[in-house]
Order: structure tokens, then C-alpha cells, then sequence
């Protein structure tokens, strides 16, 4: 189990429906990722930074490919989920550009609430700090506890509920 993570007793490492979590600044710069499963392949600093860069150009691409009509000032509409056989990846985009990812068993349903806990957090952790550098790495160490905290909780409350998340 997570014990040296804040997480408590039920989920471990290898039944986390919740693979890994994105935070990627507006112009496309890797501000945040943290792997929460086992399932999750290992990948180091600067393929972190690739596919997050890879996500905001596929992102933009997918706005300017979007067939509505957008009105002056309005936000991009780009990728809000993708689903595959193996996983599916949700991404809230903020009014200030910054976009949250994250990949997950693609049974979770409950994507779209998390990021947005996620965002809640990270409004009241990160852009609350007074020493935090907008657009910067994040490393303030309660914004991580508190993420790890919701992440767990949030995957731990749809376990419990799900019967085909339990067999993942």
C-alpha cells in the first residue's frame, strides 16, 4: 500500500486505477507529474517533458481542427478525453492555459470530478503560495500530499462502488 505516500490501507501500487498525473503550463512546459501505479510504464525526466509537450501540440492541433465555431476570446476547444483498450486520459484545461492530464484505467469514470478536486487543490496550494513562480515546476511538498490524498481517496471511494474496477 501507499504508506510512505499519505495513502492509507486498501489500494496498492498495482490495483490504482489512476496511472499518472499531468500539469503542463500554457505554453507547453511540464509543470507537474507524479505516476500513482505500478501499471504505469517508468519513464524518466525528459520523457516526461516530450509527452507533455507531444499533449499541448496535439491539444492545439485538435482546436483548430474543431468544426464549431468559437467566438472571439473563447478557449481553445482541443482534447477533453481519450479513450483506449488499455487506458483513457482526461484533461481539464484552465481559463489561464494551464491544462491537467491524467491517465487512468480506462474503466474510471469519475475523471473529470477528480481533475477538477485537482484543480482546487492546486488553486489553493500552488497559486496561493506566496514563493510559487507562476508557470514554474511545482515542488511545494503539501500540494503534493494533498494530490496524493485526493487521488487515493477519489480511486479508493470508486473501488469500493465498482465491481469491474476491482478485477483491475
Amino acid at each position: 500500500t501507499f504508506h510512505g505516500s499519505g495513502f492509507g490501507k486498501g489500494l496498492n501500487a498495482s490495483r490504482m486505477p489512476i496511472y499518472t498525473l499531468f500539469i503542463v503550463n500554457k505554453a507547453g512546459g511540464l509543470i507537474y507529474h507524479k505516476n500513482f501505479s505500478t501499471k504505469a510504464r517508468s519513464i524518466n525526466a525528459n520523457e516526461c517533458l516530450y509527452m507533455a509537450s507531444v499533449f499541448h501540440g496535439l491539444f492545439l492541433n485538435a482546436s483548430s481542427l474543431s468544426p464549431l465555431k468559437s467566438y472571439p476570446g473563447a478557449p481553445p476547444q482541443g482534447i477533453e478525453s481519450i479513450l483506449t483498450e488499455n487506458f483513457k486520459l482526461e484533461c481539464l484545461r484552465t481559463l489561464t492555459g494551464v491544462k491537467f492530464f491524467i491517465t487512468a484505467n480506462p474503466d474510471a469514470d469519475y475523471l473529470e470530478e477528480l481533475l477538477n478536486d485537482i484543480y482546487v487543490i492546486y488553486s489553493d496550494y500552488v497559486l496561493k503560495d506566496p514563493f510559487y513562480v507562476v508557470e514554474m515546476p511545482i515542488r511545494l511538498q503539501k500540494f503534493d500530499q494533498k494530490i496524493s490524498a485526493q487521488i487515493y481517496d477519489t480511486s479508493h471511494r470508486a473501488d469500493s462502488k465498482s465491481p469491474s474496477m476491482r478485477k483491475h
